[in-house]
């Protein structure tokens, strides 16, 4: 089975652009726009509905859903609680919640999702900076998660941050920021983006060419455009110790 990809709108489409910015934690500001979209991915009982660009930061949440047992994962909480919340409860609501990292562009709407779905809310089991009490429990690279007959591999793909992960379902992949179209997630300090690369070319390329990948920013893209552009990375690299925004073919 393969996915097919429809697009809806929620409260309108969007049509912002991504751009380069100084935003905090070295996420990608977009142009704010009206309302975010709804994209679904669909693959017999397995249910994929993207929403976004939201917030300053344009950032995607997914909900992942057995559309046969009624039951729904969240992945990531981004700003803009009210169009987040309508697609919640539009797939029916949320039994689990997943952070694929602990960045506030992540989880800025916390309260009001825990507040309409109750739902705990797990976390990479290396991710770090976290009270505590905000988390139900942690997740640890191989573990599976259930969503009705659904499995979801946990994959730790650090880089961007220590506990990054990315889930496989079925034949997509979220990412997180841990991989993007067109290039890599922003690394902090010396190191990390080798960290990320490697994460890429473990965890990531070795998925099927046609999985597509969900990122936590931009439009989706896939293993094989992913492979052709770390191809062309490999043959123009950053220097040893670079860390910042990096696209493959630049």
């Amino acid at each position: 089975h393969s996915l097919t990809r429809r697009v809806g709108a929620h409260r309108g489409r969007v049509g912002a652009q991504l751009r380069r910015g100084p935003a905090f934690s070295g996420i990608e500001a977009v142009t704010p726009a009206p309302s975010a979209s709804v994209e679904v991915f669909e693959d017999g009982d397995v249910r994929i509905v993207r929403v976004g660009p939201m917030g300053p930061y344009g950032n995607n949440a997914y909900i992942v859903r057995d559309t046969s047992a009624h039951a729904g994962l969240l992945v990531d909480m981004p700003l803009e609680e009210g169009p987040l919340l309508d697609a919640i409860a539009a797939e029916g609501g949320v039994q689990t919640v997943v952070a694929s990292h602990w960045h506030l562009d992540h989880w800025a709407t916390y309260d009001a999702v825990r507040a309409a779905s109750g739902a705990p809310v797990l976390v990479g089991d290396a991710e770090i900076n976290i009270p505590e009490e905000r988390i139900d429990g942690r997740l640890a690279d191989g573990q599976e998660l259930r969503v009705g007959g659904i499995r979801i591999d946990v994959l730790h793909t650090p880089g961007h941050t220590p506990g990054s992960i990315s889930l496989r379902v079925g034949g997509a992949v979220i990412t997180g920021d841990t991989l993007f179209n067109g290039g890599p997630g922003r690394t902090f300090a010396a190191g990390d983006l080798e960290t990320i690369l490697a994460s890429i070319d473990a965890r990531l390329l070795p998925l099927p060419a046609g999985t597509i990948v969900l990122p936590g920013h931009g439009d989706s893209t896939t293993i094989a455009e992913t492979t052709a552009g770390r191809d062309a990375y490999r043959r123009h690299p950053k220097p040893a110790g670079f860390c910042g925004d990096v696209e493959w073919g630049r």
